[in-house]
This record gives C-alpha cells, structure tokens and sequence, in this order.
C-alpha cells in the first residue's frame, strides 16, 4: 500500500523540513515531499537534488497563476500554507492511497508502525491528534479554554486516505476565504474548522502518547531515555513524533522560543528532553550550513519592496470576495495599478477595522448590543452586512 509523507512551508523553513525529511528516511525509509508556497515551480529554487526529497511548488495545487497569487495577496504567510493544504493532500491522493501531513518542524523518532492501522480504523479516513490526551491540571503551560481559541486538535500531524475525499472539498470550500487568523471570528487558521469537520465526517482521535509531543503537552507526556530510546515515561509508549514549536538553534537553551516565559527548565529538568533537543538542533544545523541564506518571504513585500500590512490584505480579500479583480501586488505589469488600488483602498481598510472594533463591541459589551440591537434592528443589520460579513462566528 502506498503510503506519502508531506510538509508545507516558506523556503526559509526549509532546513527544518529537511531534518524531517532525514529522520523519515533513518526511521521509515520514506520520502517526504516538500510543497514551497514561494515556488511556483519545484525548479524554482537553488537546491542540488536531496535524497529522500521531493520539492513541488504552488503549481501542483492544481489552481491557475492568479488563484494562487490571490492567496498569497489576501493571506499572510501562514495562513496561505495551511489554507491549501486540503488542495495539497486532495492531489496526492491521486497518487497514493494515504498521505500523512507533518508539520516542517516535527521530527521522527523512531518508526511510527501504528499509523496505517490507526487511520484504516478510522470511519471517515482521517487521523488525527488532540493537544491534550488528559484534563489539564492548573500548572498546565496553557489551560483548556486554550484550546477554544486555537482548537482540539494540533494539525501539525494529520493523516487522510481516499474515504477522506469529500471531508477535503468540505474543508477547502472553507479554507479558500476563512483560514484566517482572526480571533474576534473565533478562526484560528485551518484548525477551529476542523473541530466542525471531524465530527462531521467521523474522524479519528489518534490516543498514542507518543505522537505529537511538544512543549504544551509535555507535562502529561514527560520524556525518558534507555538503550531503547525515547520514551514516554509512565506509559512506556515509544516516543514517535515530536513537534518543536519555535525551536531556534541561535537559542539552543530554549525548546520553544514561542513563550514570552523562558522555556529552559524544561531541558535542565529533564535529561531526554536536553539530548533531544541536542539531536534536533545538529540535524537543523547540518542544513543551515549546507543551504544558502535563507530567503526573505516573496509574498511580504509588493513589487516596490512596500510590505502588505493585514488590512490592506483583508480589503483585498473583501473585495475580491464581493466579485470585484483587484490588482495584484507581485505582478510587476500590474504595478502601477496596484499603486492607484493601494491609495484607494483607505475606505475599504477602515470598513475592515471597523467590522474588527463592531465584533469587539459584540464581545465585551454583549448587553449594550443586545439592546442597540432591538432598539435599531436595521442599522446593526447594516452594519454586520456592511463591515462584518458571515465569515466565522458571524456566518
């Protein structure tokens, strides 16, 4: 049975993606293929061939020229990499008959034998992780109405056959203009979808400890180390997939630069998580020498140089959306006409903020709507037409 490993990211994540990729190849004799959401082409780039790598570009979505660059417009750069993956694991689907999404900074441990089985007991043919496998208790890093903000499950591990086709023409038709991350529209990119899709479509909840380790999780999964390997202590499951959110090999002392707290006790306090971090930070570093100066996202930026700030990227979205074709900004023979869109575009950007302060004023002041609300139906029923729209918690 075929079987395809897969990861999306930037061309500056790239050495992460491939110390995924080498530790695939050392724990499952696996490709894993490398979609850059910067490459319109899998030529598009300087890379000698890699053993064990397979390089696509936004091309193999399957999307024309101008759909694509629509989304790199109105999406900043996360949220364009997990809006297209339904697309992404749709096609290989073609090709395989199970694609298993790893997030670029994941890394493989040891050989991971009960994923097939796991998603062939699946009613829909979709696995997938939750952040938490236990009620947290009150020192948690993060508490459990975290999770109705990002969502039950971490999609930086996901796995699909070909039952799982009609949940990834549900998922896209969502993600092509609501992968946003916008907390006031209770969005958190692809993942607050997901929660709708999984029961929907009869989604598996993979329980295994050993899958989808990270720092939130780490204190009900702590790590052990013997001549076996990594474990999970208390459990003894094998350790089989762990997740480096924010790891920085400059930093080497934090698992996770994401935390505004310092994450370091987490290594002192434990020698696996110390050697692991080691292990990871000498694979990420291999291809930091190797590969050239990592580039600056193409898509930040138009074609003067002038970066795209969120709500201009938002106005673009409304517009177009609403049926309109508003120029694109990384088209030099569109320059002049995006410049002209650009100064326009100030009315549409405050409708933008607007709608940001109108979802506000709904959250924090749920009273004082209800009764502007009943008091001028028609000009709350004008303002949510005019600056809010149906998208997230308003749809």
């Amino acid at each position: 049975m075929s079987t395809t490993y897969v990861t999306i990211l930037a061309t500056n994540y790239l050495p992460k993606a491939l110390a995924l990729a080498d530790s695939l190849q050392e724990h499952e004799g696996a490709e894993l293929t490398v979609l850059l959401i910067d490459a319109e082409h899998a030529e598009d780039h300087d890379l000698p061939d890699i053993p064990g790598v397979r390089i696509v570009g936004t091309d193999f979505l399957g999307l024309d020229r101008r759909q694509v660059l629509a989304l790199a417009t109105y999406y900043d750069l996360v949220e364009f990499a997990t809006a297209i993956k339904p697309l992404v694991f749709k096609r290989l689907l073609e090709e395989s008959e199970h694609v298993f999404y790893l997030d670029p900074d994941t890394f493989a441990v040891s050989a991971m034998p009960e994923l097939l089985p796991e998603l062939q007991a699946s009613e829909g043919g979709i696995l997938l992780t939750p952040h938490f496998l236990h009620p947290l208790p009150p020192d948690a890093p993060v508490s459990e109405g975290h999770l109705l903000t990002v969502g039950v499950f971490n999609l930086g591990f996901g796995g699909f056959d070909r039952r799982a086709v009609e949940a990834l023409d549900w998922w896209w038709a969502r993600l092509e203009w609501e992968c946003l991350f916008d907390y006031l529209s209770a969005l958190f990119v692809d993942q607050k979808w997901m929660d709708v899709g999984a029961d929907l479509f009869r989604a598996r909840s993979f329980r295994h400890h050993g899958y989808n380790v990270g720092v939130v999780n780490l204190h009900e999964r702590p790590l052990a180390l013997d001549a076996d390997g990594f474990a999970i202590a208390g459990t003894g499951e094998p350790l089989r997939l762990f997740h480096f959110h924010a790891f920085d090999t400059s930093r080497p002392e934090e698992l996770s630069t994401r935390f505004d707290m310092s994450t370091a006790h987490m290594r002192t306090e434990s020698a696996a998580v110390d050697a692991l971090c080691k292990e990871y930070a000498a694979a990420v570093s291999k291809w930091e020498a190797f590969l050239p100066p990592a580039p600056a996202y193409r898509y930040h930026h138009d074609t003067t140089g002038r970066r795209i700030p969120r709500q201009l990227r938002r106005a673009w979205r409304a517009e177009a959306r609403a049926g309109g074709t508003p120029p694109l900004p990384f088209l030099p023979e569109e320059a002049e006409a995006w410049e002209r869109w650009r100064r326009r575009a100030w009315k549409a950007v405050a409708r933008e903020l607007s709608g940001d302060a109108a979802k506000s004023a709904r959250m924090s002041m749920p009273e004082e709507f209800g009764r502007l609300k009943e008091r001028f139906p028609g000009l709350v029923g004008k303002v949510r037409s005019k600056v809010v729209g149906r998208g997230g918690m308003w749809g």
